[in-house]
């Protein structure tokens, strides 16, 4: 990490700044080592051509921001291939109508709600197909959010999506489903029910997409608040996400990773109750840093050290405790 001359203005952020900060607004995304560990699988999906892969995760382990992120690591890595993201809707009955009217608002189609099942379908495999022959690329990447409100029919309907690009307009698409750990319970069921085209297909290879399960891990995530070339703003500005926040603590030679052993045993002692600790969703942990930042401006000077009562505070009020046992067993 460079900190030259400009790095180490003292920069006491406006009122503008404050307002739209990624940090203080929860819009941060970063590249943290569960994302990583997701981009390696991923950039292999795609040089192998596999069909598809799929993760899980529990609720708010930063799943949904993580595929923002790995959407636009990949878009740089594989330049020529489109990308499109998908939420998947829960219905109490599966329509194909609805479901290609959908698909093809993800893919930010103009006539999504228009036509008949035909005709819509016929719209998103041809705009698929066209995407990839602007780019001169015979692969597709489709980014499946909540996966686990698909079953059956929508995975079959996907499949047969995927078989027509392929045979018509030699396309492969890669269906990348990201979900809840029902996802699992889906996986467990078509297996049950015999439906091994489907998990060949999507779900032959799943992965748990992990929260922060070290003090090293929290410790390179805090970094990268400290790190312009990973949170620079404002953008072209130079700055990173604390030294605009925290200028003269920064200045002086504070920075945000060296707290990662009081926010780590925040979470320990919050864990204690229900087991110990084993792992921290990112939400959890983005929220708790955004209210240890929030309650931290005020005293923003040279010498600056954080202390144990403002991170258990941040931890507190972060919900993490009351999670515990309750979206995730600890």
């Amino acid at each position: 990490m460079n900190f030259t001359t400009k790095a180490n203005v003292e920069c006491a952020p406006t009122s503008e700044q404050l307002a739209s900060h990624p940090v203080l607004r929860s819009k941060i995304r970063l590249p943290t080592p569960s994302i990583r560990t997701a981009y390696e699988v991923l950039a292999n999906t795609a040089f192998q051509r596999a069909p598809g892969c799929c993760f899980y995760a529990h609720p708010r382990f930063g799943k949904t921001e993580g595929i923002t992120v790995l959407a636009d690591q990949l878009a740089q890595s594989f330049p020529d291939m489109p990308i499109f993201s998908a939420s998947a809707a829960w219905h109490s009955r599966f329509s194909e109508l609805t479901f290609m009217g959908e698909l093809l608002t993800a893919c930010t189609h103009v006539m999504a709600s228009i036509g008949k099942v035909e005709q819509r379908r016929a719209r998103l495999r041809n705009f698929m197909w066209t995407q990839a022959k602007t780019r001169n690329s015979d692969l597709i990447m489709l980014f499946v959010d909540e996966a686990q409100n698909w079953h059956e029919p929508e995975l079959t309907t996907l499949r047969d999506l995927a078989n027509e690009l392929a045979m018509e307009h030699k396309v492969q698409l890669i269906a990348v489903l990201f979900g809840t750990p029902e996802l699992t319970s889906l996986r467990t069921a078509l297996i049950q029910s015999g439906r091994i085209d489907l998990i060949g297909r999507f779900m032959i290879q799943q992965y748990e997409f992990r929260g922060v399960l070290t003090p090293e891990d929290l410790a390179i995530i805090m970094s990268f608040y400290d790190d312009p070339e990973v949170s620079e703003y404002p953008e072209g500005s130079g700055y990173s996400y604390s030294q605009l926040l925290m200028s003269q603590a920064y200045a002086s030679g504070w920075r945000l990773q060296s707290e990662v052993e009081t926010l780590w045993g925040q979470y320990k002692l919050a864990a204690q109750a229900s087991g110990g600790l084993n792992q921290i969703g990112m939400l959890w942990v983005a929220d708790s840093i955004r209210r240890f930042f929030m309650a931290s401006l005020e005293y923003d000077h040279p010498g600056f050290r954080g202390d144990d009562d403002t991170w258990k505070m941040a931890v507190a009020q972060s919900g993490f405790k009351d999670s515990l046992g309750v979206t995730y067993i600890t």
